[in-house]
């Protein structure tokens, strides 16, 4: 196990390396100058070389991206050109949000996927199991912008049952910060508006953000689930007249979700980027929003730290998982 840590870790400071690299020479490439973003259309030249000066955009591309990197080691992530602000402070600001909703997605796509998977697979060829396979064929094929508008549509636009953005409605005020998750701090401090509140506003982001994983998932569980019934101890044990949630959920079960792992695992990773399209669709203020915000403002600094910080925890999950595998699947121990 130790071995594979290790090996992990290295990749993983080759990954952080690769994603700066790769980012920062797209981020040059790519037209428009944020300094003149900054300062405005009527800015006269002077100023507009006094700016890039203090931001160090007059110097070679190779010497801007060695400071980078250097200031990367003394944890600094740069300063946004935006907000004016460190972009790690920024970040640090938008986590919570992004990571209640990727949290609630997250429990929405187990909860909901696994028992469907089951379902479709112990109902195979029925009317049960066709439905789950449109429903997850739709749910991999349809963008998430689309989900989002239509879920807009549908529940505040023509039934008003929950608001279209934001986490809280203007006149209720946040819950006293603990963890910054909403959720949380208002059921923990007592706050039951806010908590109320919180609830109806997370509820369609959640479920849009969710739904494509949730089709993954139950694709996954139903496939392994197929594969596990199908195998000679499964027929042993209804031989010996095992059968029933007993069989499913200590023999076959049990078996399917180990391929299962890697695929909830890696979900969540996925969860954090797809955060950016359905942050922007319902406003909500979390670090998909705010790099969108940074790309339409060409905040340079902004986007490679957002990117960095994304790839590194799609990293350590990916390491997770393979660590919840070996403990799980007894011969990758042998």
């Amino acid at each position: 196990m130790g071995q594979i840590i290790a090996k992990r870790l290295i990749m993983l400071v080759f990954v952080a390396f690769g994603v700066t690299l790769i980012i920062f020479f797209l981020s040059h490439i790519i037209p428009g100058d944020p300094a003149r973003m900054l300062v405005g259309q009527r800015a006269n030249e002077e100023t507009l070389q006094q700016v890039r000066h203090q931001l160090g955009l007059d110097q070679p591309v190779w010497v801007q991206y060695f400071i980078y990197i250097k200031g990367l080691f003394a944890g600094n992530l740069g300063m946004s050109i935006r907000t004016q602000q460190p972009v790690a402070h920024d970040l640090f600001a938008f986590f919570p949000a992004t990571i209640e909703l990727a949290l609630l997605a997250f429990i929405v796509a187990i909860l909901v996927g696994i028992p469907l998977g089951i379902l479709s697979a112990v109902k195979k060829d029925t009317g049960w199991d066709h439905g789950a396979r449109v429903f997850s064929i739709a749910g991999v094929s349809t963008p998430v912008f689309w989900s989002g508008l239509v879920m807009i549509l549908i529940f505040y636009g023509y039934l008003g049952w929950f608001p279209s953005t934001g986490r809280l409605d203007m006149n209720i005020p946040p819950p006293t910060k603990i963890t910054g998750l909403y959720l949380f701090d208002s059921f923990v401090t007592g706050n039951w508006p806010a908590f109320k509140n919180s609830v109806w506003h997370i509820i369609i982001p959640a479920i849009t953000l969710s739904y494509a994983q949730l089709a993954i998932i139950t694709r996954q569980v139903r496939a392994s689930m197929l594969e596990v019934l199908g195998q000679e101890y499964i027929r042993t044990a209804l031989a010996n007249g095992i059968s029933g949630p007993f069989l499913l959920l200590r023999y076959a079960l049990r078996n399917a979700l180990i391929p299962t792992v890697t695929v909830v695992g890696l979900s969540f990773g996925s969860l954090l980027g797809g955060a950016v399209v359905t942050e922007t669709i319902f406003g909500w203020p979390g670090m998909g929003k705010y790099v969108v915000d940074s790309i339409t403002y060409l905040d340079f600094p902004a986007i490679m730290g957002f990117t960095l910080i994304i790839s590194i925890g799609y990293a350590l999950i990916n390491l997770f998982v393979d660590l919840t595998y070996y403990f799980l699947d007894p011969q990758i121990k042998q």
